[in-house]
């Protein structure tokens, strides 16, 4: 079992979470300033980021094994490297406190990485075989077969000009041109995550290959692809998608664990997609649109 040290660095993680989590909640300019993000719309992210950190800092103090909760600060300081990597592009920003700034995390990843591993291992002293297996490329797919011909279903995919109309809040599309588009992902604790679709390759009918622009704050790669169904049941779509983030080994654990809520998603998506092509509207249940509880059936008349 983890010994004492690594239980006593886990509790100073603790409440090191609890009260940069509370500064950033009491005086998000203030901290702002210190690591040299502009002022106006960064009190708001600072805000969610104390949130999440003294939510971290409890979860720490108060579980028996907290391993979870630690790999949640790193989870954290992969966001926050990605936050400040950005912000060294801001001209408004300042640059020498951003670069200290990501050094100081930078720091501070490492010992929340050593804390995590520690209070990971098992009885024979090993880190799970979780931990040690080789990183990944988180990876999100789906598949759905749509009532009608390859080409009217490709057409609606076609420089995903239409992608709007079927994707819900968790990812909105603003279409640029026929080859590119940005989107927007939220991420938990009020971050999001920003990106350009850069289209690659169109075989009419077949494909459509993406890859992320160069200012994107991630990076990755995709295809859709289209065929007709067996037994001329219409058109399958194949989505599939791969992401490269940010901060090696511990940024693609990090994304991990986005890729389930991920794929929840594009499945919904792709659900919407088919009832607009084969009923003209997406059909939403009464507790989608009706606020509070609703009956599960409809009352007797």
């Amino acid at each position: 079992m983890p010994d004492a040290s690594a239980r006593q660095l886990a509790r100073a993680l603790g409440w090191f979470s609890v009260g940069i989590g509370l500064a950033a909640l009491a005086a998000p300019t203030k901290v702002a300033q210190w690591v040299g993000l502009p002022g106006g719309g960064s009190q708001a992210l600072l805000r969610a980021i104390g949130l999440r950190e003294i939510a971290s800092g409890v979860g720490i103090l108060t579980k028996d094994d907290p391993s979870s909760w630690l790999w949640a600060r790193v989870g954290g300081d992969a966001l926050d490297l990605a936050l400040l990597t950005r912000a060294m592009g801001d001209e408004q920003a300042d640059r020498g406190r951003v670069a200290a700034a990501t050094a100081a995390v930078i720091g501070l990843t490492a010992v929340d990485a050593y804390a995590t591993r520690q209070m990971s291992q098992d009885p024979g002293g090993s880190v799970q075989d979780s931990h040690r297996s080789a990183p990944q490329e988180p990876r999100v797919a789906s598949a759905i077969t749509v009532s009608a011909p390859v080409g009217e279903v490709f057409a609606a995919w076609e420089g995903f000009a239409s992608l709007p109309r079927f994707m819900d809040s968790f990812a909105t599309v603003r279409v640029t041109d026929d080859r590119l588009s940005h989107w927007q992902m939220s991420l938990p604790g009020g971050l999001t995550v920003a990106w350009d679709a850069v289209i690659t390759d169109i075989e009419p009918n077949e494909r459509i290959a993406w890859r992320t622009g160069d200012n994107s704050t991630v990076s990755g790669s995709g295809e859709v692809r289209f065929r007709p169904a067996p037994g001329d049941r219409g058109t399958e779509i194949i989505f599939s998608a791969t992401f490269d983030p940010p901060g090696g080994e511990l940024g693609s654990k990090v994304a991990g664990l986005f890729t389930d809520p991920l794929g929840v998603k594009l499945n919904n998506d792709l659900r919407r997609f088919k009832q607009l092509t084969e009923l003209g509207e997406i059909v939403k249940s009464d507790d989608t649109v009706v606020p509070g509880p609703n009956p599960a059936q409809p009352v007797a008349g």
